[in-house]
């Protein structure tokens, strides 16, 4: 017994000093992302998941990789500076994010004391000037603010926009057109808060809001018609053609996390929802739900391409799909995206290389060949993601599985 016992020992100490290689499922949750102006376009993908670099594909999706450094948290916003490719921006809670060489190093800056950061928008003409829209608190409460820098994001200045309520800011955006004017977007007390300024951000109005149509999540100005603005709310989408005083809501879809249009077709735009992509053909005026080929749910990024018309990318809690029919079918594109959350593994005791895994917020997969290859399983339950995974003794072929909410 004792000789037994030390070969095991030895075993497992020598287990525990081994390297590991991940063997998929591959795969995800993607948070947000960007496409920086390259030849060939460059496409990166930020994980909802701590300490990771950014994902960086430069052959459509064919393939990802890891774009250098990890940073602290995943941003909940990126963007690509508007002549300068290597240069990305990037929030992280209270961290304005920058890097000069396309993601391989970051550096920081604090955008203030006890100051949230959701969502960020740059002037065209002078991306110098960053607006962040987010909240600060005050002593007392949360208040919806917007914080500003000139000096493209070494120093921030946050200016309170709702003062009487509690109140989040989610969205901002800047008139391509009249750089004067920025709109912020958030939820104050018990209904919609939506801010206009006209001044570079020195003063703000507060903009009456449609009832029953709560947090804007998501503000895009028309590249054509600068008095034309959209709203992505969890209701639907709202449109202004008055320069953002009045508004009429276009679609009910919700969770409407991110608008964008195609580049050279602006009457194309799209918007990311809970568990889809809406889309419209008419300049806004009518949205269409697509899905067909999407897994997994919260879809909170969406990306279209310079000189890509029909092409247009998206992110899911299950990893990056694409289509290139305006996103009538999509695929997955997850070739080196090995992200997924795992926290279930059954091997069959039939055969040792068949393993049954839970991958959380997507779905179950099966491998037959120790990893090399997977396969996705019908949906067993949709009430909640799976906690273990059996195989009866006397008969493999039956397989129970436990989940987590019933």
């Amino acid at each position: 017994m004792k000789t037994v016992m030390t070969t095991v020992l030895l075993v497992l100490a020598a287990t525990a000093f081994a390297d590991w290689t991940s063997i998929g499922p591959e795969g995800g949750p993607i948070y947000c992302g960007a496409v920086a102006p390259t030849s060939p376009p460059t496409i990166y993908a930020a994980a909802s998941m701590y300490n990771l670099p950014l994902l960086k594909s430069t052959d459509g999706g064919a393939s990802w990789t890891g774009a250098g450094a990890s940073m602290g948290n995943y941003p909940w916003v990126l963007l690509v500076h508007p002549t300068d490719p290597n240069t990305l921006f990037g929030v992280i809670s209270s961290l304005f994010y920058r890097s000069t060489d396309a993601g391989a190093t970051w550096t920081t800056t604090s955008l203030g004391s006890n100051t949230i950061g959701y969502d960020l928008a740059l002037n065209p003409q002078n991306p110098q000037v960053l607006y962040s829209g987010g909240y600060k608190y005050d002593g007392a409460n949360w208040r919806l603010s917007c914080m500003k820098t000139t000096d493209a994001g070494a120093t921030w200045t946050a200016t309170q926009l709702d003062t009487a309520t509690t109140a989040y800011g989610y969205s901002v955006a800047v008139d391509p057109v009249d750089t004067t004017v920025v709109y912020v977007g958030g939820y104050a007390g018990s209904g919609t808060a939506f801010y206009k300024s006209t001044d570079c951000g020195g003063t703000w109005t507060k903009i009456p809001w449609p009832e029953n149509d709560y947090y804007v999540y998501s503000i895009l100005v028309s590249p054509t018609d600068h008095n034309t603005v959209f709203a992505g709310t969890l209701y639907g989408i709202c449109r202004s053609t008055d320069a953002g005083l009045t508004w009429t809501k276009q679609s009910t879809g919700n969770y409407n996390y991110r608008i964008v249009t195609v580049p050279g077709q602006p009457n194309v735009m799209y918007s990311a929802g809970y568990s889809y992509v809406c889309r419209s053909t008419d300049a806004g005026l009518n949205w269409t739900t697509l899905s067909t080929g999407i897994q997994g749910t919260t879809v909170r990024t969406v990306l279209t391409v310079p000189g890509e018309t029909s092409t247009v990318y998206c992110g899911s809690t299950a990893g990056m799909f694409k289509s290139t029919d305006y996103g009538a079918t999509w695929n997955e594109i997850d070739h080196g995206i090995l992200i997924g959350s795992i926290p279930v593994v059954a091997i069959d005791p039939r055969q040792p290389e068949a393993l049954q895994v839970e991958f959380r917020d997507n779905a179950i997969f099966k491998t037959s060949d120790d990893g090399e290859s997977w396969e996705r399983q019908p949906v067993v339950l949709s009430c909640g993601n799976v906690c273990n995974i059996c195989f009866e003794p006397q008969n493999p072929q039956h397989i129970w599985m436990f989940e987590g909410s019933g």
